[in-house]
């Protein structure tokens, strides 16, 4: 459930990255994510984590609140993958498992 997701799931990436941090100025999530890959797993994965759940929750819309994407989306979507069918494909198979590191997240 989403509950469990965020209550367990997030939470653990944001206690990572804060026990990464410690003893640190906690920079902004998106300055930190600059550096992310330099500094190591705890951070890429950690703060990666975090900043891509800071994505998801904001990006949620309630049940039959979503929608087509707008036009000019729509327009860059069929621009680059032929469909949004064609994207859903690719970006499912890129979010398989064994794919990405985590639970699938791909953007």
């Amino acid at each position: 459930t989403m509950t469990i997701h965020h209550d367990k799931h997030h939470n653990t990436y944001v206690v990572n990255i804060n026990k990464a941090l410690e003893g640190n100025e906690q920079p902004p999530l998106v300055e930190l994510q600059k550096t992310a890959i330099q500094r190591g797993p705890a951070f890429r994965n950690s703060g990666g984590g975090v900043y891509n759940h800071d994505l998801f929750w904001l990006e949620m819309a309630p049940v039959g609140k979503g929608g087509s994407p707008s036009a000019k989306l729509a327009a860059a979507i069929d621009e680059s993958f032929g469909s949004l069918d064609e994207f859903k494909a690719k970006f499912e198979a890129a979010g398989a498992p064994g794919a990405r590191f985590g639970s699938g997240w791909v953007w």
